[in-house]
């Protein structure tokens, strides 16, 4: 009898301790950690070929989530290897009409898939969201004048450092003309197809493709209603569900600090952090990212060119835009990063559903009317983001 009720006890003893702690065992040992002692897993996954940047996926797995980690991972990559072929301007691939064959394509008219299609068409439906002087400032039809950019910085001439190279500037008024009108692109359906009314015209997707690619990537996750955050790199993020591992439910994003030249390490690292809500995407536009220091004048030039002076333009550092959708997150923040300070400021108050925060190259920082709602700390050195 005494043997009886002591296996009882220890039942009843195992039971209590179990409830007290941490049952879930984990989704997937090679991508997940537990969370403190909580019930919430943490799973990563980190990718470094595609986009030209480091992207990372958080997925936050809790009690009531059956999900496939490995195959979610799978299922994701899949999607950014289909959108960073599509969206290539500078390679082929068998079988695949995507925008370095449509540019290389001598008739004129190229047949594209629906996805490329749609793609284009976005892009296209929202070129005139901000404008400037009656000129677009967002134009996917700026690649002839971007790929002399892209070709300077690229040189093999150019005196390569380790923070940065020293190039020749082009001329721009050397050259041309450029036939860079987004009108004359023509889409047509059945067959999908692409037609350039000009010679010597070509597409470039990259002012919006990230970010249009990773708003199709998180469609995928919210059908499943998964946690999730998506770091495409350089403080470009999309947040999904609600934040786990924290009281409040937000996700914690560090924006960066622009540098340009050789780092002051004593200023490097983060100059905010925000706090935001699934579903919004925050996208970070900078002259810090892709640049080159001119043989003989020592200015730095950036690859955001201003479609009005075929020169690099801003007159910010940068400029980090919060909105919900990642493909119009990426637009105006190309867009807006070309106006000036004064410019994006009234054109983002303007706005429905959007806000900006611009880092000025003296330090100081304009947000606009709604930003300070997100802000959870300023000049913070930290790197912690999750």
């Amino acid at each position: 009898m005494k043997k009886i009720l002591l296996i009882i006890l220890f039942v009843m003893i195992l039971s209590v301790s179990t409830a007290c702690g941490p049952s879930m065992t984990n989704p997937d040992d090679d991508y997940c950690v537990r969370d403190g002692d909580s019930d919430v897993f943490v799973c990563t996954k980190p990718w470094s070929s595609y986009f030209d940047t480091s992207i990372t996926l958080k997925l936050y797995i809790g009690p009531d989530h059956t999900e496939d980690v490995a195959k979610t991972f799978e299922d994701v990559e899949a999607e950014f290897r289909t959108f960073h072929r599509l969206f290539d301007k500078y390679h082929a691939y068998d079988g695949l009409t995507n925008v370095y064959a449509i540019n290389h394509d001598e008739d004129g008219t190229a047949e594209i898939s629906e996805t490329l299609y749609d793609a284009i068409s976005f892009a296209l439906e929202h070129d005139e969201d901000v404008t400037a002087d009656d000129a677009i400032l967002f134009n996917l039809a700026l690649d002839p004048v971007s790929s002399v950019w892209h070709d300077a910085r690229e040189a093999e001439n150019c005196e390569i450092g380790a923070y940065y190279n020293v190039c020749d500037v082009p001329d721009m008024s050397q050259r041309g003309p450029f036939n860079t009108d987004p009108g004359d692109i023509i889409l047509s359906e059945d067959p999908y197809a692409i037609t350039f009314v000009e010679d010597g015209m070509s597409i470039d997707m990259g002012g919006f493709g990230k970010g249009y690619a990773a708003e199709k990537v998180t469609d995928y996750l919210d059908e499943r209603n998964m946690d999730y955050l998506l770091n495409m790199g350089h403080s470009n993020v999309k947040a999904g569900g609600g934040n786990p591992t924290r009281d409040d439910g937000l996700f914690y994003i560090a924006l960066t600090r622009p540098t340009l030249g050789i780092p002051d390490h004593d200023q490097a690292g983060y100059y905010a952090i925000v706090k935001i809500p699934g579903q919004l995407s925050l996208v970070t536009s900078g002259n810090y990212q892709r640049y080159f220091k001119g043989r003989g004048d020592g200015e730095y030039y950036h690859h955001i060119i201003d479609p009005r002076t075929h020169y690099p333009g801003g007159e910010a550092m940068s400029v980090t835009v919060l909105t919900d959708d990642g493909g119009l997150a990426d637009i105006y923040s190309t867009a807006i990063y070309l106006l000036s300070v004064e410019e994006g400021l009234a054109a983002v108050n303007d706005m429905d559903d959007l806000e900006a925060i611009w880092y000025l190259s003296g330090g100081d920082v304009v947000m606009s009317d709604g930003f300070s709602d997100y802000i959870y700390e300023l000049d913070n050195q930290t790197s912690s983001v999750d």
